[in-house]
């Protein structure tokens, strides 16, 4: 026998008659007292800009404001005294935005019938054209539309109301004035009307305000979910310039968590009323509160245990199964172990944070002061630097990794949907930085803080 099977042999023979003079350890436990104060759970923020074209506005309210703003419906036209007659939108309504104002301008036309004419039909031609301007605040409601209260500002004559008579030319303008002052507010209704039916946030946010509710998977191989639940909208008045208006949203919510192998159902609430504010924050500020039952915990040891035995120095100790629970601020892991060495061990630790792979960890795990007291000084160290890695593992839960991943996750969801066909989201600056862990009665409170940017692009209308 050479020099270093001899060597083998006898550490071998050495280790397990260090083990078996170790005989059975069966420690008091820990006691289930003195825990950390509740973490309070707090409202979280989705905040971003949802910005549309003064382009597509212009070309959504021409597509839908009727050419025939008043008279609409009669064969002859708007019955004015006399004459029938008829205002018609003869060209296409041009917007800009300043002052927080939308300015509106558009040409119409009033087509009217002579009092000496024997036609039952408006006249083709135009009595009168004039190009009109009008201006409006532009307002979001409590049901998600954009509101305007058109209303008149100036005129300019395009062709100026005359007829011949005598060979004289008599103009009509104060005709013409006092006609389309009687019918004004019939024409700035048309407008608002337009604008009111058409123009719909809901529409652009509804994709949103579901895909912020859909479970997300915070760890696949534990099965640990995070489910969102959104509360309110809030909205600040309308800001805007030449090419551009916005109107800044934050989406209050709350959060939880559970732990399963299957994703939770989904019940999603419907989108609530927007709340109007004179002013919104746009940074996104998501307290995401994470509870994790130590039952559950115990119930994913057992599945891993169930699924691949623990074995310790070389395959002579077997941990047979791990439960925790928490006493004097600190997680306590009983572990029965069997082989050389069999009974019951305590450890306990603190989860921390790694900040570097998002993961909830126990760290510095060791034997408790009853459990070191069972066992010898040699076994103590033999057995606790392999138990304290395995345990170590098993314990480690991802708190990030998918989180990070919300921003792709939401973005790209919402671009399947039919709203991303005209709508792009963009959210950045995302930011994940943890904040507390408490150690409660029933389980481990983690708090998440997220701050990020979102940004809603509407491309058409």
């Amino acid at each position: 026998m050479t020099t270093l099977k001899l060597i083998h042999c006898s550490l071998g023979l050495f280790l397990i008659f260090s083990l078996t003079n170790c005989g059975k350890t069966n420690p008091q436990p820990p006691k289930a007292e003195g825990f950390d104060a509740t973490i309070p759970r707090d409202t979280s923020y989705l905040a971003g800009p949802i910005t549309f074209t003064v382009k597509e506005l212009e070309e959504k309210i021409n597509r839908e404001l009727d050419p025939v703003l008043v008279g609409k419906g009669s064969a002859g036209g708007k019955k004015g005294g006399i004459f029938p007659f008829k205002v018609v939108r003869s060209g296409n309504v041009h917007i800009q935005y300043a002052d927080k104002q939308v300015k509106f301008s558009a040409p119409l036309s009033l087509y009217i019938n002579s009092p000496l004419s024997a036609e039952k039909t408006v006249d083709q031609k135009p009595f009168c054209s004039l190009q009109i301007n009008f201006q409006s605040p532009l307002t979001v409601t409590p049901n998600w539309r954009l509101a305007s209260k058109v209303q008149f500002t100036n005129f300019d004559w395009i062709k100026e109301p005359e007829i011949r008579l005598l060979g004289k030319e008599i103009s009509l303008t104060n005709f013409a004035k006092k006609l389309l002052d009687k019918h004004q507010s019939s024409i700035e209704t048309a407008i608002d009307s337009a604008v009111y039916k058409e123009l719909r946030l809901d529409r652009m946010v509804g994709p949103i305000w579901l895909n912020i509710q859909q479970p997300l998977l915070i760890d696949k191989s534990l099965g640990l979910w995070l489910i969102p639940k959104p509360l309110s909208v809030a909205a600040s008045p309308i800001e805007g310039d030449q090419q551009k208006i916005t109107t800044h949203l934050r989406i209050a919510l709350e959060s939880k968590t559970v732990l399963q192998a299957t994703e939770p159902p989904n019940s999603p609430v419907k989108l609530p009323q927007l709340q109007k504010r004179d002013s919104v924050s746009q940074l996104s500020d998501l307290h995401l509160l994470s509870f994790i039952p130590y039952k559950d915990i115990n119930q994913m040891l057992a599945r891993l245990l169930a699924k691949e035995k623990k074995m310790l120095l070389f395959g002579t100790i077997t941990i047979k199964k791990a439960s925790v629970y928490g006493g004097q601020r600190a997680l306590i892991v009983k572990t029965d172990i069997s082989g050389l060495l069999n009974g019951t061990l305590y450890l306990r630790g603190r989860p921390t944070f790694d900040t570097t792979t998002n993961t909830l960890s126990v760290k510095d795990l060791d034997f408790d002061a009853e459990t070191v007291s069972e066992l010898s000084k040699f076994s103590n160290s033999l057995v606790h630097d392999g138990l304290v890695k395995a345990l170590e593992s098993f314990l480690t839960i991802s708190l990030g990794g998918e989180i990070e991943q919300l921003p792709e996750k939401i973005s790209t969801a919402f671009k399947k949907g039919k709203s991303g066909q005209k709508t792009s989201l963009g959210i950045q600056s995302f930011r994940f930085t943890p904040r507390k862990i408490a150690i409660r009665p029933d389980g481990i409170q983690a708090l998440i803080n997220v701050q990020s940017k979102v940004a809603v692009q509407v491309r058409k209308l």
